[in-house]
């Protein structure tokens, strides 16, 4: 192991039970009562392509701007005052940096989101950056492009390098990307751990114990060489 970027929502945080809500309430907030199942849809995309969606299928009178810092909005608060790490979350970023292993974030989340979460659980001095597939165009259902980036602010050999993530389609899009993919279960997502499997290399049910979580990638790593 060479490197690691981490999916945020889901894999390091306790938030996609928040995030499941979130256009739900953005459109309650202007009065209108979402479909049922809407929060299955906007998950798997961007925070942009989520806007475009809401202003289509409801006919909102706004910018894709104007919706995706409603969206936003909802989040904000959370990620400011009540959001929590995942469990054994923070020791093993620990142990990773402690072990010299540059790390990224990768996420779906715009990155003034992710400062002020990362930033008041004293998470962020772990990384060597952060990139949000905002800023680099494409979803994570659509391309690498978010690993791509993050991978160079590694420095790291890709086929050395471990993606953690919760969401199937993001570990489909790293694994045939050519990264190891650590799948990482989270109840709040509601993902297919059925479907999360099928794309990783291995699968952690937590990120507790620490150092079951090493040995996995080690043992993974001395059966591939």
């Amino acid at each position: 192991m060479q490197g690691a970027i981490f999916d945020l929502d889901g894999t390091l945080l306790n938030s996609m039970g928040l995030w499941r809500h979130a256009g739900e309430i953005y459109l309650k907030n202007l009065g209108i009562t979402a479909e049922e199942g809407l929060a299955d849809t906007i998950l798997k995309m961007t925070i942009r392509g989520a806007a475009q969606y809401l202003i289509e299928r409801y006919s909102l009178p706004c910018s894709v701007e104007e919706a995706a810092g409603g969206i936003n909005g909802v989040m904000e608060s959370a990620y400011a005052t009540v959001i929590t790490p995942k469990e054994g979350a923070e020791q093993l970023l620990q142990a990773l940096f402690l072990r010299g292993i540059p790390m990224a974030v990768a996420t779906a989340t715009d990155r003034y989101l992710v400062e002020i979460a990362l930033g008041r659980l004293g998470l962020i001095k772990y990384f060597k950056g952060i990139v949000t597939c905002t800023e680099v165009g494409v979803g994570k259902r659509d391309g690498a492009d978010v690993y791509e980036a993050a991978l160079k602010l590694t420095g790291s050999a890709k086929k050395h390098t471990w993606v953690f993530e919760d969401s199937p389609h993001a570990a489909r899009t790293a694994s045939a990307a050519g990264f190891m993919v650590a799948g990482v279960e989270d109840d709040d997502g509601k993902n297919d751990i059925a479907e999360l499997q099928k794309y990783c290399d291995i699968f952690l049910s937590s990120l507790l114990p620490t150092e079951s979580v090493l040995k996995k990638i080690a043992d993974f790593e001395a059966k591939n060489k």
